[in-house]
């Protein structure tokens, strides 16, 4: 954009990324270790991990022309994580990831890896345990960084030189096939269907040509499906004044696409579902001719806004497909605002009753954490405290546990009038009531996107 570019010919309603920097969405400064945390109630004995998590935080000061280019999700990464052992908080990090830029601004040596200087831009928008190594992710071009237990940077890894192009923000783990499956795309390249077995090793496993690319931030799965989305946000950098060139596109019906596990698309089934955008699945499954998906459905998306998702408050639904007859029918589970849909991993792909959810209103403004019960179509709420506000709520399953929601729910928390953050772990089966434990952080966590809980005995971030 040239800088001397005029409000009026800014084409957005909301044309600044300044929300996006300010309150609790704002960077922090500098990196954090924190020792000795303050803990009230008791943490159970069986938490033996790291409670992760990561978001943007751009590191440069952003002028009044920046801001107009700024989205919130561009800018460096921050990862964040709680470390619990034994009944203790042992210690909480802050750790920029070190991209490009990062390292240019801090001035500190680059770390080293495939992609330098195409590949190696911003990565902040989720965490995975891949081959024994915690990754961070990102979508549309830059390749996955290792990174220590400790959270620093270590170096950019395209899984051993099998990764063909980027990755993505979003991969989702299957406990039957004890793989990861992801969507990943990017401009001027096919949509790519990828499986990353245990080993770390990625295979493509289809190439998805569409007349235009789609943003694709969340896939999901069953036994027998891939969850193609294609929504109509795709890419438009002749339209956009943000340094994320994905808008909404009025010329674009939406469509959901099953493609089979084995990556034959000549067999996708294509079915045309009402026009919307979503982030995130909640899950999918088979049940016979049926295929069932959960989701938050956004009514459209970068819009009337470009430098942020702020196109109302998001809606639970339930869509279920009809694959001999190619009928698709729509049910509401909760209409009250909700993001960040996350379930008790191992039902991931298969048959499941509970869902965890942050509550998301209008202007995108975060607050209590709900769990659905998905056959009852019910809902609990759990209320933080007067203007507190959770992130991503976590499930953890309690070792040997025998019912889906026997475990805790664990959320980075902000809470306004301290300018500071919380983690909070709830019993997921006493939802409503008070916390098993708040553990209290010396710095606020930034508004971001997602994480999870890294045992410390097995490979996965659940």
């Amino acid at each position: 954009m040239n800088q001397s570019m005029s409000a009026e010919k800014i084409p957005s309603a909301n044309s600044t990324g300044a929300p996006y920097v300010a309150g609790n969405f704002a960077p922090l400064k500098s990196e954090v270790t924190a020792f000795d945390l303050e803990v009230i109630g008791r943490v159970p004995e069986e938490l033996n991990g790291r409670f992760l998590r990561i978001g943007p935080n751009p590191i440069d000061e952003l002028d009044r022309v920046q801001l107009v280019r700024h989205h919130w999700f561009a800018g460096s990464g921050m990862a964040h994580g709680l470390r619990l052992h034994g009944g203790e908080a042992d210690w909480f990090r802050s750790r920029f990831v070190l991209d490009r830029d990062a390292a240019r601004v801090l001035s500190r040596k680059p770390i080293p890896g495939p992609g330098e200087g195409t590949r190696d831009g911003n990565v902040n928008t989720s965490l995975m345990n891949v081959g024994g190594k915690l990754c961070a992710v990102v979508e549309a071009g830059s390749i996955p960084v290792e990174l220590d237990y400790e959270l620093s940077s270590v170096r950019r890894t395209d899984f051993d030189g099998t990764l063909e192009a980027g990755f993505t923000g979003h991969p989702k783990f299957d406990p039957v096939a004890g793989v990861h499956h992801a969507l990943a795309y990017e401009p001027f390249q096919p949509i790519r269907y990828i499986s990353v077995d245990g080993d770390g090793r990625a295979t493509t496993k289809a190439r998805i040509d569409l007349p235009h690319i789609p943003l694709i931030h969340d896939m999901a799965f069953t036994q027998g499906f891939i969850v193609v989305p294609d929504f109509p946000v795709t890419f438009q950098p002749e339209l956009s004044h943000t340094d994320f060139p994905w808008l909404w596109d009025e010329r674009r019906a939406s469509r959901i696409g099953l493609l089979p596990r084995d990556g034959d698309v000549s067999a996708i089934q294509w079915f045309e579902v009402p026009r919307c955008f979503a982030f995130h699945f909640v899950n999918a499954y088979d049940e016979g001719d049926l295929t069932i998906v959960d989701l938050a459905r956004h009514e459209r998306m970068f819009h009337t806004d470009q430098n942020g998702p702020n196109e109302g408050a998001p809606v639970l639904v339930r869509w279920t497909f009809h694959r001999p007859s190619g009928h698709v029918s729509e049910t509401v589970i909760d209409d009250r605002g909700i993001e960040f849909p996350r379930i008790n991993g191992r039902h991931a792909g298969l048959p499941y009753r509970y869902a965890y959810t942050a509550f998301w209103g209008d202007d995108v403004a975060f607050g209590p954490a709900m769990k659905h019960d998905m056959t009852r179509g019910t809902t609990e709420v759990h209320d933080y405290g007067a203007g507190m506000m959770t992130s991503e709520p976590v499930f953890v399953r309690k070792p040997g546990a025998a019912a889906e929601d026997e475990g805790w729910v664990l959320s980075y928390v902000y809470d306004p009038k301290r300018d500071l953050s919380d983690v909070v772990i709830l019993d997921a089966q006493d939802f409503a009531c008070e916390p098993v434990a708040t553990i209290r952080l010396p710095v606020r966590v930034p508004f971001g996107f997602h994480g999870g809980w890294a045992p410390d005995k097995v490979t996965v971030v659940e």
